[in-house]
């Protein structure tokens, strides 16, 4: 472990100092020999390191000559272009979203599609060891109902790790629920009635935009940027103009752009709720996997009127199958309470009896660094391979956070018509058009990238960046 530990240091600080241009595209490398001798390691281990870089795109080997720094490899990426928006309208594209969904589960199909962590990544012996020992130990317990708002000692978990982004909060403020799913949906029900407006990010996570259309709510897409978030200016001249209730908004590492708010802006959009007197709804799924780890507040920090409703879950980090979420409603807690007891109760009580067994023994955090990374690595590593075999022009996020990216390809690119193809070889993928109301993103798509970076999905990105490519061969021959 140590072993591999290292070449994959070294294998990061090189692809840093290739991306800040120490080496320039084409450049001669040190030497295996040369560079074992500088750092002190081994030459097994440079050549490990090596061999990552070349993996990852960075760099190329010529026979009897060394390595070189690939073509392009420093090249400065650049992201998609901010997002127009549009007006309130009724929510479509169900049908979209269930082929998707129907095809995330099959063990030959590459899942670039749902945001699912491969088992991999995730501590999988040790939950079931916790599993296992709620079974015994709390064998009266886990096979009975455990209602509204869950499990005690799991809301006194969840609440001590509020505190890490200065959410001062009871353990009877939270409600356990199904997923982050079930949290946004019983709050998003809970101070929402049919036909009322609600500012969303644009794009927007599907599934938002799925339970709007269950609710008979209207979504005004508010233009996003990449990198800064909600674009403010947008947002006050639509809460202006239209009668929103709700403000839509991932403070931490959106879905499906990887955006994060700035503290001081979170504090200017809470400003702005409390301004024209509507609620937040504050997706926080992703927010405990920043690379960084230097963003330190939500929304919910600035909550002094309980307006804002926080949603997250260990789906990501976990266990997406454990179904372990949870809110903070707020002035809402009681009427989300009523409507979970009506609907399914509360979640799983074996999950729920496993996962504070597992929090309390203190490895989350630890998990939490190693996810981090890999998640990091992996990010950076798919990214390399998108520029490396799709079409020049491509269009990618660079989150500091998550572990999706969300790509722009040439305008004429339909990803509706790419998934058909990409299915057709394994290999399935989540189109732009998924994320939004309108159009506007029907040649984006967003891969997943917490996935084994094996020669199964090197290949499967190398064959995407082929469709796409015949794709525009094929356009070009019949404008011709």
């Amino acid at each position: 472990m140590q072993s591999a530990h290292l070449y994959e240091k070294i294998a990061q600080e090189m692809a840093h100092d290739i991306k800040e241009g120490l080496y320039e595209s084409g450049q001669k490398v040190p030497s295996v020999r040369k560079l074992s001798q500088q750092r002190c390691v081994s030459i097994s281990t440079i050549n490990q390191a090596y061999a990552l870089l070349e993996d990852q795109g960075y760099l190329r080997a010529k026979p009897q000559s060394g390595y070189f720094v690939k073509e392009g490899a420093n090249d400065p990426i650049q992201a998609p272009p901010v997002s127009q928006g549009g007006l309130p309208q009724a929510v479509g594209k169900s049908s979209m979203i269930n082929s998707m969904l129907n095809n995330i589960n099959q063990p030959s199909i590459v899942n670039f599609a749902a945001a699912i962590a491969h088992e991999s990544l995730l501590p999988m012996r040790a939950l079931q060891t916790h599993v296992q020992k709620a079974v015994r130990f709390q064998h009266e317990q886990v096979f009975q109902y455990l209602f509204s708002p869950g499990l005690s000692s799991l809301r006194k978990q969840i609440a001590t790790r509020m505190r890490q982004v200065s959410v001062k909060c009871h353990h009877d403020d939270i409600i356990i629920t199904q997923g982050c799913s079930e949290a946004l949906a019983l709050c998003l029900k809970s101070c929402t009635q049919p036909g009322d407006i609600i500012a969303v990010e644009s794009p927007c996570y599907y599934g938002f935009l799925q339970l709007a259309k269950l609710h008979e709510l209207k979504v005004i897409e508010i233009p996003t940027d990449s990198s800064n978030g909600m674009s403010l200016d947008a947002l006050t001249l639509a809460l202006k103009e239209w009668p929103i209730t709700l403000i839509a908004v991932a403070s931490r590492y959106s879905n499906p752009i990887g955006a994060r708010i700035s503290t001081e802006k979170q504090q200017a959009l809470y400003k702005l709720a409390q301004q024209f007197d509507c609620h937040i709804l504050e997706d926080d799924i992703y927010g405990e996997l920043g690379f960084n780890d230097d963003l330190k507040t939500v929304l919910k920090t600035f909550d002094v009127d309980d307006r804002v409703m926080y949603c997250s879950s260990f789906s990501k980090t976990l266990s997406p199958g454990m179904r372990i979420g949870w809110c903070l409603a707020g002035r809402h807690l009681e009427n989300v309470k009523r409507s979970q007891m009506f609907s399914s109760f509360s979640p799983c009580t074996l999950s729920q009896y496993a996962m504070s067994s597992y929090l309390e023994t203190g490895h989350y955090d630890k998990h939490l660094r190693k996810l981090r990374a890999s998640c990091q690595l992996n990010v950076q590593t798919m990214s390399l391979a998108v520029r490396q075999h799709f079409p020049a022009g491509t269009r990618i996020t660079q989150p500091q956070g998550s572990f999706i990216i969300w790509l722009a390809l040439p305008l004429h690119i339909d990803t509706r018509e790419l998934q058909v193809l990409a299915l057709q070889h394994d290999i399935n993928i989540a189109p732009g058009s998924l994320f939004s109301n309108g159009h506007e993103f029907d040649h984006y798509l967003r891969l997943n990238c917490a996935l084994p970076q094996d020669q199964k999905t090197r290949d499967a990105i190398k064959t995407l960046g082929d469709l796409i490519k015949n794709m525009i061969t094929d356009s070009a021959a019949i404008k011709a």
